[in-house]
């Protein structure tokens, strides 16, 4: 098969995450936990799309499996800087190399938006990088992520 394709990434928004709480349970039937984040606020900023996490607006439910790797499955609500609500489904994976900091953690978003000037997030497809950022005397539990719109 001949395919002459090309593929490209532009950088779209990042998306910072302060979360509230966290529980998991478990085991699982077939091992693993079942986990809670539970999304506080944050701020999205990019050449794309800026605006703000919309507080207490969902969580992340992710599944740990008994070989280590977690799958996210978080939704929650994003607000443009004009107004606008947009959805957001994020799935993904997150697993370690070597010591306490994630070596893999990409997603694959899902959006929803009104007609109108953010549309173009409806049917867009998106991949994303997730940094994970536990909580510290000065800085409060976060997940920073910097999405790509695929063109």
């Amino acid at each position: 098969m001949n395919l002459d394709l090309d593929i490209q990434f532009e950088h779209a928004f990042d998306v910072r995450i302060d979360f509230d709480k966290r529980w998991s349970f478990g085991p699982l039937p077939g091992g693993g936990k079942q986990g809670y984040t539970s999304v506080k606020t944050g701020l999205v900023e990019g050449p794309l799309l800026t605006g703000r996490v919309v507080e207490s607006s969902g969580a992340d439910w992710p599944i740990v499996r008994p070989d280590g790797v977690i799958e996210l499955q978080a939704h929650y609500m994003l607000e443009a800087s004009d107004g606008t609500p947009i959805y957001i489904r994020n799935l993904g994976y997150v697993h370690t190399a070597n010591g306490p900091n994630p070596g893999y953690f990409r997603c694959t978003p899902y959006f929803r938006a009104p007609e109108g000037p953010h549309g173009w997030l409806n049917h867009t497809v998106f991949v994303a990088l997730g940094q994970r950022r536990p909580g510290t005397e000065s800085e409060p539990d976060h997940s920073l992520f910097r999405y790509y719109a695929v063109r």
